[in-house]
């Protein structure tokens, strides 16, 4: 008996543990239709970029480190065969792969994408601690260091608009090319920069009305009375 509830307390220990592993999905109530901020970047020729560079075009971010020994390469493999079917990265899109591990730097970025294939289109970045905490805030992106080494971390991909603005997000590892095109349309879709200037809308349509009332009040005063 006292065997058996050993082996049951050792069971909830290692379930509470790998529970404790999980990071969180991102709050999406709280990010989508969020402004990321134009942070700087460090691309694998050690030059830095601002992301607004990217602007422009419906913008894949792939959060990854590039050590990692279970997730992190399958979720770019499927990602960049998903995209093979949809048009080259860089043309009508834009991918971000962005490592959160301080380790990883240009050098390990290069490897990466040797070892991955990833065509020439698809941008892989670090980013000093401040920058990356701005943005992977911004876009709810959840990870936490494991004693043993390495990341738990959310399996996702954030889509943002042309205007930086977080559209959607993918989960899990394997990824599907009519998917994934859905959602960059709905990204680029129109629509967005419509709820994007809607104030300005309003203004403008409430302007315009009252300049039309002012005007027909105006030429009511001056209609000649009638005989």
């Amino acid at each position: 008996m006292k065997r058996l509830a050993w082996i049951l307390a050792a069971g909830v220990l290692a379930a509470s543990a790998a529970a404790a592993q999980v990071a969180m999905p991102p709050d999406e109530a709280r990010t989508i239709g969020a402004q990321v901020p134009d942070v700087t970047l460090i691309a694998e020729d050690s030059t830095t970029f601002q992301l607004s560079k990217l602007a422009g075009k419906p913008v894949i971010v792939s959060p990854i480190f590039t050590a990692c020994p279970h997730t992190c390469a399958r979720i770019t493999d499927s990602l960049r065969e998903a995209l093979a079917r949809i048009g080259e990265p860089g043309v009508g899109y834009q991918v971000l792969t962005l490592s959160f591990d301080p380790a990883d730097g240009p050098a390990q970025l290069r490897e990466y994408r040797e070892r991955l294939s990833l065509p020439a289109g698809w941008t892989l970045a670090v980013a000093t601690p401040e920058n990356l905490s701005a943005f992977l805030d911004a876009i709810d992106f959840n990870y936490m260091t494991l004693p043993e080494g390495g990341f738990a971390h959310a399996n996702v991909i954030t889509i943002l608009s042309p205007t930086l603005e977080v559209s959607g997000y993918v989960h899990g590892v394997m990824y599907d090319a009519k998917d994934i095109r859905n959602r960059l349309e709905v990204a680029a879709n129109e629509a967005s920069l419509i709820r994007h200037y809607r104030p300005i809308i309003l203004l403008i349509g409430v302007t315009g009305m009252a300049v039309t009332l002012f005007v027909l009040f105006s030429t009511r005063k001056k209609k000649p009375a009638a005989a």
